[in-house]
């Protein structure tokens, strides 16, 4: 997650989750002026303003933040801004595991055994910042 879409924020969020020469593509937002002096090899659709032209160029986008929105109302209906984060990260769990329902309880234990337990204290705890 990203305080805004101001061209520090993205820049520092492409360097540090992107691996350089990566091709980039965006809609001609101004914030990602730059991104070829930095190693990546930027394309940049212009939309002005059309809804529908965004749809059609980056449509996995669309129905993955629609995903999301859904995924929120639906599962959590109230969120909290200091959870988003761990909300974020259920939902992307989710997804990327969708196509592996044969395995998903083993995957599951195993993810339960990894990971540490979180007690409630921690839980209600604002979360730090990345």
């Amino acid at each position: 997650m990203i305080p805004d879409a101001a061209a520090r924020s993205l820049h520092g969020f492409l360097q540090a989750k992107v691996q350089p020469g990566s091709r980039v593509l965006s809609d001609g937002w101004k914030g990602y002026l730059g991104l070829e002096q930095q190693g990546f090899q930027h394309t940049a659709t212009p939309l002005h303003g059309d809804p529908e032209a965004a749809h059609r160029l980056f449509p996995w986008v669309h129905i993955t933040l629609s995903n999301l929105k859904r995924f929120l109302l639906g599962t959590h209906h109230k969120v909290e801004p200091k959870h988003l984060k761990r909300y974020v990260a259920e939902f992307a769990y989710r997804l990327n595991r969708r196509s592996m329902e044969t395995n998903l309880f083993d995957r599951l234990v195993r993810a339960c055994l990894a990971s540490e337990t979180i007690v409630y204290k921690e839980l209600i705890a604002v979360p730090e910042q990345a």
